[in-house]
């Protein structure tokens, strides 16, 4: 968390007011996406780099859209979101899985292929999937963030009013402040603290979300079931 901010009071009896900028989103776990359309299995052998570095290069070449996703690696992250959405999810499940799958577009040597020093557990094939996948996860977020935004259609000065966050804490007088295409700032008080969150539109929601659930945690059990 970066350093606190703390804003000199205007006249000697005015409270300081501290600024800090935190991150209020819980992490969740990947979700496979949905692939829309399933590319051919390609000809050929894999193009597969020499090394882990030039494996990270590549893929972030593709990210940055610099970079087209050609047929071999656009058949690889195809694999991989099968294999998530079959309820594949850790490592050591998924990479047998997606290098059984590729067959004969890997050859043995290229099976075993790793770094001559700095060696990586699943050599540069493992990193190629280890890439794959991240992508598919912020292709998905990016998708959730779109989403979102669109139901929460956050504008400045949208008033939010008191919300819980993730540490089960009240915050009080939650207003957007600034919207910067899908990323938002929103401002709130905790005591004489002043507070900006820095997030996107699913914080919102998952933040009016938690301040239901502990407002129906509060009314008696018959009304908490009428609320429902």
């Amino acid at each position: 968390m970066p350093e606190p901010i703390t804003r000199e009071p205007q006249t000697p009896l005015a409270p300081a007011i501290t600024t800090i900028t935190v991150s209020l989103r819980p992490p969740q776990r990947p979700a496979a996406p949905e692939e829309a359309v399933i590319p051919p299995r390609p000809d050929g052998l894999y193009p597969l780099p020499a090394t882990t570095g030039e494996c990270g290069d590549i893929w972030a070449e593709i990210r940055r859209g610099t970079r087209p996703l050609d047929p071999h690696r656009a058949y690889l992250k195809h694999l991989v979101a099968e294999a998530l959405g079959q309820g594949l999810f850790y490592t050591a499940e998924v990479r047998p899985h997606i290098i059984g799958l590729l067959g004969d577009l890997l050859t043995e040597e290229m099976r075993t292929r790793n770094n001559e020093r700095m060696r990586t557990e699943g050599g540069v094939i493992g990193m190629e999937i280890y890439y794959a996948r991240d992508l598919l996860n912020k292709e998905r977020e990016r998708h959730e963030i779109r989403q979102a935004h669109d139901r929460v259609r956050p504008q400045v000065g949208q008033a939010l009013g008191t919300l819980v966050w993730t540490d089960g804490k009240r915050a009080t007088g939650c207003e957007v402040t600034a919207v910067d295409g899908y990323a938002l700032t929103v401002r709130f008080r905790r005591g004489r603290s002043t507070y900006d969150c820095h997030c996107d539109a699913r914080t919102i929601e998952a933040a009016q979300s938690r301040t239901r659930e502990h407002a129906a945690g509060r009314l008696p059990r018959g009304e908490r079931l009428l609320a429902h």
